[in-house]
């Protein structure tokens, strides 16, 4: 396995910077940030993240996508409010 280490770095990635998404999957928030499905959606009804569902005109199922960053704000005041 070769691996050029000049590439590899711990510096957060910034939103918006190339490979950090700005919309993900609700299966992904689990291997992202540890949130599980039905509490994801949970946040959502109550507001505390936002979301959309994409699906073509006449489909019954979509598909539901997370902001980020929204997803941050939300961790964030969590970790504010409990120190």
């Amino acid at each position: 396995m070769n691996t050029n280490a000049s590439a590899q770095t711990t510096a957060p990635i910034e939103p918006g910077a190339v490979g950090s998404p700005e919309f993900i999957r609700i299966g992904d928030a689990r291997r992202l940030f540890g949130l599980g499905r039905t509490y994801c959606y949970g946040l959502l009804a109550e507001g505390k993240i936002r979301g959309v569902s994409l699906r073509k005109r006449g489909a019954k199922t979509g598909v539901r996508h997370l902001s980020v960053d929204s997803i941050r704000d939300f961790l964030r005041q969590e970790m504010e409010s409990q120190s």
